[in-house]
């Protein structure tokens, strides 16, 4: 026996009626369905029954296609409440129709939610809508609107429960949300989400970064506001917490060459939802700061000092300060002078500096157009030659190598010619020349270096000796010869305060002055005649002798 199985495939289950939707302008409802499968082609026809106000269902459409999928029914009145199903045409299995479920016109609108928060993204800095799923059973999208108008742009629909609302650069504006159902029916509008846009501005001198931002708006309260900062492109970390109503904040923790990013993020109900501002970054650099900023010399120069500085460049520096003191660690301003140009070898002559009486130190500041020190010198002080119980002086201080020597140099009483006299690797220290008559200086050269040629030289203030008081007085005379004025000379004698006295045999005084000045042998306009005369002589020595001499004045003719 031969046994013949056959498996047939037919319309087994009624169409699915998805909605019947209403437009209120026109009063025309559609009702849509789900087509089912016929596999053995045995549809005839769909038949579509209405009832209005819970009456009696009636035919209102015959649908010849199996593919058509909606009908439009107008309705002559929309107040009433209309109810619908569709009938299926015939199946395979020799049943006459499927039944679809009865299906109501969709009136009710989506139930109204709000936006969590509106956020600018971290990574991508765009701007980003979220919000919780709609509970209604009947969500199909969600459309997102710009509510600066007041009106509602839309700007996009979604599906999920965020939406880029801006992209980068993003700009901020209100954004509300509704909930759209299967018939397009909209929930009421959200209320209106603005995102902080924070801004700000770098203060390179005072190293600080100021920030200002509008407060989020949008939830009924925020519950704070915190700072995060990241330096160099580390990760962010909470800098600080401000108030609630917080706008303002500054950062002071700059550090030049740093690049910080900075946001603030808000909170609400009890820091459950967050908002983020926008990020702002500030890329700083390092200051140039001046290359071989060098005191190279400090000299005495006609009895001011003077003094000679030099940089390789000068970077970022504006200003050169100079600061002066008779300590190395008490020094004061006392001159400053704006950089201009290429120039880099600086000469600044100290006019109020006594140098033959003081030691001072002097080191020069490089600024920069804060008044910020972006370079020091070295310190350096000028020779101060003394003459006490020795001749001495300070060893020169400053420079890059030190001292490869010290001269010490003399020149007789005019000063017209300088010879060195002694040479030393250290400071001289000495007695020998106290009772020499003349003056004396220190010449120091600078031992040479690699950075700043040609080396320098340093002189120290001019000192003038007077050796031990010594005097010459005339004793003879000649008025009609060569020899025929009264003169004391002599070595160390203060002449502007030594004089002299001259009187005859009987004691009377024929003349008196200074021994600055000499006597021409005239009394009362006439020349004195021959014979003996007596002087005394009251010498007061520069180094404080004091002596008087009396002897006899042969006056020939």
């Amino acid at each position: 026996m031969l046994l013949i199985t056959t498996q047939s495939f037919a319309i087994k289950d009624p169409p699915l009626l998805l909605r019947a939707c209403m437009n209120s302008q026109d009063s025309i409802v559609t009702i849509s369905w789900k087509p089912p499968s016929d596999v053995c082609s045995s549809f005839t026809h769909y038949s579509l029954f209405a009832s209005s106000n819970g009456g009696t269902f009636t035919k209102i459409a015959t649908i010849p296609l199996l593919m058509i999928s909606e009908y439009p029914h107008k309705l002559n009145n929309s107040s009433t409440k209309w109810q619908y199903f569709i009938r299926i045409f015939t199946l395979c299995d020799g049943l006459d129709s499927l039944q679809s479920t009865t299906l109501d016109v969709d009136v009710n609108r989506p139930q109204e939610i709000q936006l969590d928060s509106v956020s600018y993204d971290l990574t991508t800095q765009d701007i980003v809508a979220g919000w919780s799923p709609n509970p209604s059973v009947d969500t199909k999208l969600y459309k997102i609107y710009n509510f600066s108008s007041g009106n509602g742009d839309s700007i996009g629909v979604t599906t999920n429960t965020s939406f880029t609302v801006s992209p980068n650069p993003a700009q901020s504006f209100p954004v509300v949300l509704a909930t759209l159902d299967s018939c397009n029916l909209s929930s009421q509008l959200s209320a209106p989400h603005t995102p902080v846009t924070l801004n700000g501005f770098l203060d390179s001198c005072k190293r600080q970064i100021s920030l200002t931002w509008d407060l989020y708006r949008g939830w009924d309260a925020i519950d704070s506001q915190v700072v995060f900062v990241s330096i160099n492109n580390s990760p962010f970390y909470r800098y600080a917490k401000v108030s609630s109503s917080d706008k303002y904040f500054t950062y002071n923790n700059l550090t030049l060459g740093d690049k910080l990013s900075i946001f603030i993020r808000s909170y609400t109900e009890a820091g459950d939802i967050t908002s983020s501002s926008n990020q702002l970054t500030f890329a700083t650099r390092k200051p140039i700061v001046p290359l071989d900023l060098y005191l190279a010399n400090v000299t005495v120069n006609n009895g001011s000092i003077e003094l000679l500085f030099r940089a390789t460049s000068f970077g970022d520096a504006t200003e050169l300060v100079l600061y002066r003191g008779e300590t190395p660690i008490s020094l004061d301003r006392v001159f400053s002078r704006l950089i201009s140009g290429p120039t880099i070898d600086y000469i600044y002559t100290d006019l109020n500096a006594a140098s033959g009486e003081t030691r001072y130190f002097y080191q020069i500041e490089a600024r920069d157009r804060c008044s910020s020190v972006l370079a020091s010198s070295n310190i350096s002080s000028n020779i101060l030659l003394q003459s006490d119980d020795l001749l001495r002086h300070n060893p020169y201080d400053g420079w890059l190598q030190g001292v490869v020597s010290y001269e010490l140099q003399y020149s007789s009483a005019s000063g017209s010619t300088w010879n060195t006299i002694e040479a030393s690797t250290d400071p001289f220290k000495t007695n020998v020349y106290l009772d020499s008559s003349g003056c004396f200086r220190v010449r120091a050269f600078e031992t040479p270096n690699s950075i700043f040629n040609p080396t320098a030289i340093s002189y120290s203030n001019i000192t003038c000796l007077e050796g031990l008081m010594t005097s010459y007085i005339v004793t003879a005379v000649n008025p009609s010869g060569s020899n025929n004025r009264f003169v004391v000379v002599g070595t160390g004698i203060n002449h502007s305060i030594s004089y002299y006295q001259i009187y005859n045999r009987w004691g009377e005084l024929l003349h008196k002055s200074t021994t600055s000045d000499s006597w021409d042998l005239t009394y009362n306009g006439e020349t004195i005649p021959s014979g003996r005369y007596i002087y005394v002589v009251t010498l007061y020595g520069v180094a404080g002798e004091n002596r008087t001499e009396k002897g006899t004045l042969n006056v020939i003719k």
